[in-house]
């Protein structure tokens, strides 16, 4: 090969095929000429050095000086052509039923519209269409405000194809306006009128009701054609563009409509659960999660193309401020849920005032973006806040950790799961990685995932703050023991009455103790509920009160039975005559939330000292009177108590 340059430099064809002069080498490789000329291998070619060794004469040196002219003629196009293939790197996309579609990446050229004033016309100018250029890395590039052109060329692998209609689907919902021209053939008209949709217009725009770009043509013959595409948007970036047949994407789309469904009506799940958490506990925490839910389920719709679909077909502004004002709005609530799970205020004050500081930060950053028209740096401001928040919350997950607050181990493993979704498509949207369509699906399992632990990491709440509601109901049921109150009534429970008893006793005073037994209470409980039944409590103690002096006791000893203490001697007379007074309130029917409900009373009367000198024993002598009370029935007793004195045998007395 070196001999055949060394021989051949400074030969260049100059007009006519036999015509020729020294001069500068031709402008292509021997690499090139080589790939080219392999057919020619393993033929008896003569060193074409010879042709230049000695002077034109003779029949046989001037038959291969002709030869070699002609030959010069024969390759020089090819090598033209390829030398232009080989610097632009235009090979036509063959178009085939094939599963997953017809990647078309490696086919597209890209060419950047800085003054985004460049029409159709403009970019297919021999000026601008020689800029096209295969991008280094077609699917990675980093989020910018721009206008981009893509170009692609197109056949049919089978001319039977040609009946058949194919849709070039970009695989993005976040695109501003995106204008499809073309196809168009070696005469350079366009087999169709140009399509323009978006997010900017309105949802009928969309040719194959897709949420994602997508245009529709067709290829009448199996030659070459060209079709473009102009992307605007502020999220733009190299675009994975596929050629389906209609019906197979159409199909293959139910996959991904079933998953987003899923993950819709979990987070619709969700919401609906903390809004009812809200409504009974009405905690701040529950209202953050619910905002939660709701923005991650708004930002997600939006992400997927659902909001321009369903609720703003005819209304692309709302979609679009749905899609801007949903993330930040979540970060927002995902910071303020945290705060208020972990209990920042109390567990790591310095954090909580980090976390007041970031919230008020993407605030004001989300007011900014707005006013000033500047998406792509709000939409930064989010990834931004998102990383650090989910650093400062795990910090204080671990503080909260340390201190046995466990659901901050729900809270923590919430944010990891979040934190490996979302860093996939972050980092590709700032350029570190290969950016890929199942991405977003990962982030998206990621975002429901967090929300599913986190309900866990409330659930956990719930359950710790019952296990210490119980535990101080117990404590408090102790102390009330102690004080001698009932935590119901407010009667004095038996260590009240216990220590009045004690103290009338010890100090010698005389007094009467009274046992009451509610008649038909067991029924009232059975039929209408035990807060029918604490309601009947409450207004017996009410009513008994009603009747006594003011030294007079009045004690729950348990259940629906009480105890009367009335201090001093009071005749036989002036205590029945009580007995029946207190019988007489209670029997009067009390109303409950309109019904109306009715019980009884059995009295049992015991004295001192004639029916015991202990509480104990008066106690026992009174439960015997009011039993022998309550055996007599209604029908058959006249009233409704009975003197311990009159019924206790003599030896059943206790001293």
């Amino acid at each position: 090969m070196r001999k055949w340059n060394a021989a051949t430099r400074g030969v260049v064809r100059a007009g006519g095929c036999g015509t020729i002069r020294r001069g500068p080498a031709p402008p292509f490789s021997s690499r090139r000429f080589l790939l080219l000329s392999a057919p020619l291998r393993g033929r008896a070619v003569p060193p074409v050095s010879s042709a230049f060794s000695a002077p034109f004469s003779g029949p046989a040196r001037a038959l291969r000086l002709v030869l070699l002219c002609v030959l010069s003629c024969l390759l020089w196009p090819t090598l033209a052509l390829a030398t232009a293939a080989a610097a632009s790197g235009t090979v036509p996309a063959v178009l085939a039923l094939r599963d997953g579609g017809v990647d078309l990446v490696p086919h597209m050229e890209v060419l950047e519209d800085a003054g985004r004033q460049w029409g159709i016309d403009d970019v297919r100018a021999p000026g601008p269409a020689g800029r096209f250029t295969h991008p280094e890395n077609p699917l990675q590039g980093a989020e910018a405000d721009r206008v981009l052109w893509f170009r692609v060329q197109m056949r049919l692998a089978d001319p039977a194809d040609a009946a058949r209609e194919w849709l070039l689907v970009v695989p993005t919902v976040s695109t501003h306006e995106l204008r499809f021209y073309g196809p168009f053939g070696a005469d350079g008209r366009a087999l169709a009128p140009p399509v323009v949709t978006g997010m900017r217009h309105p949802w009928a725009t969309r040719p194959a009701g897709s949420e994602q770009m997508a245009w529709r043509f067709r290829l009448p013959d199996a030659q070459t054609y060209t079709a473009y595409f102009r992307v605007e948007s502020t999220f733009a970036r190299f675009y994975a563009a596929r050629a389906w047949d209609l019906a197979a994407y159409l199909e293959g789309t139910q996959d991904k409509r079933m998953f987003d469904g899923a993950c819709y009506g979990l987070l619709a799940g969700l919401l609906v659960f903390s809004l009812a958490m809200l409504l009974v506990f009405r905690e701040g925490i529950y209202a953050w999660y619910s905002l939660s839910c709701l923005c991650a389920l708004l930002a997600l719709a939006g992400f997927n193309g659902h909001t321009l679909r369903y609720p703003f077909a005819h209304w692309p502004a709302a979609a679009g401020l749905t899609y801007a004002l949903a993330p930040p709005l979540w970060a927002i609530s995902k910071l303020m849920f945290g705060r208020h799970l972990l209990r920042l205020a109390h567990y790591a004050p310095r954090l909580d005032r980090l976390v007041l500081a970031l919230v008020a930060a993407l605030a004001a950053a989300t007011v900014y973006g707005f006013a000033g028209s500047h998406p792509l740096w709000l939409f930064r401001a989010v990834q931004a806040s998102v990383m650090v928040s989910t650093v400062v919350l795990a910090a204080g997950a671990l503080i909260a950790m340390r201190r046995r607050y466990w659901p901050a181990v729900f809270y923590c493993i919430g944010i990891v799961v979040l934190l490996l979704g979302i860093c996939a498509i972050i980092v590709a949207s700032w350029g570190w990685v290969v950016w890929t369509p199942g991405q977003m699906d990962l982030t998206q399992a990621a975002l429901v995932a967090e929300s599913v632990v986190f309900a866990a990491a409330m659930a956990s709440r719930v359950r710790m703050l019952r296990v210490s509601e119980q535990a101080l109901g117990q404590r408090t049921r102790e102390l009330v023991e102690v004080l001698g109150t009932d935590a119901l009534t407010g009667a004095a429970n038996r260590a009240g009455l216990a220590r009045r008893a004690g103290a009338a006793l010890e100090a010698g005073q005389p007094f009467a103790l009274m046992l009451l037994d509610l008649d038909g209470f067991k029924a009232v409980n059975d039929t209408h509920g035990h807060a029918a039944g604490d309601a009947v409590l409450v207004a017996l103690v009410q009513r008994l009160r009603a009747t006594l002096r003011a030294d007079d006791l009045v004690a729950r000893l348990g259940g629906d039975e009480f105890a009367v203490l009335l201090a001093g001697a009071p005749p036989r007379a002036a205590l029945a005559a009580k007995a029946r007074a207190m019988a007489q309130a209670v029997a009067v029917p009390l109303d409950f939330e309109g019904r109306s409900l009715s019980v009884g009373l059995s009295v049992g009367i015991a004295r001192t000292p004639d029916d015991g000198h202990t509480l104990e024993a008066l106690l026992r002598a009174a439960d015997t009177a009011m039993y022998a009370s309550k055996r007599r029935g209604p029908a058959d007793r006249a009233e409704s108590f009975a003197f311990a004195s009159d019924l206790a045998p003599p030896h059943c007395r206790c001293p």
